[in-house]
């Protein structure tokens, strides 16, 4: 009885542990997500573009449909958009130009990380085309130094840089 027990709990923990992964394709790209703190784009089985919050301390995941998404933040973290959606698989949309016979379409991904005082933070902006997969990314960083800045040092030697090699 106290081995059958033992193994009705360890197959139960392999069930809480478990990473649920939803999939879907738009146009050339297969999307999975997993929780709501990574995201993988595949064209073909080519890797394109991931995305993986696990590593930071401070670190939220969206999805949207603009360009240049509305937010506020507060010590490091978004606290409200309406432009922003949680990463869900369908949540994810494919963004249009104003002209669709010129312009291929793309899908958005917004990351915000901080550090745990929130002295550092940073906002990326991840768009990934969805026919041929390029990736552009736009950074916004943010450094809160409290003790100033260390003052840069200067190679004296070197100040005519016509004799400098």
């Amino acid at each position: 009885m106290k081995k059958l027990l033992s193994l009705i709990l360890l197959l139960s923990s392999f069930g809480v542990t478990a990473e649920i992964s939803r999939s879907k394709t738009i146009k050339n790209l297969n999307i999975a997500v997993t929780g709501e703190y990574k995201v993988e784009v595949y064209k073909d089985k080519v890797h394109m573009f991931s995305y993986d919050c696990r590593p930071y301390m401070f670190c939220e995941l969206f999805t949207t449909t603009k360009e240049d998404p509305s937010y506020k933040m507060s010590d490091g973290s978004v606290h409200s958009s309406d432009d922003l959606k949680v990463l869900t698989i369908d949540n994810i949309e494919e963004v249009v130009g104003d002209n669709p016979n010129f312009y291929d379409g793309n899908i958005m991904f917004f990351i915000a990380t901080s550090s745990p005082t929130a002295s550092y933070s940073t906002t990326t902006m991840y768009s990934v085309n969805t026919h041929n997969g390029s990736v552009q990314v736009r950074s916004t960083e943010w450094n809160y130094l409290r003790r100033g800045m260390s003052k840069p040092e200067i190679d004296n030697s070197c100040l005519n840089l016509k004799y400098c090699k």
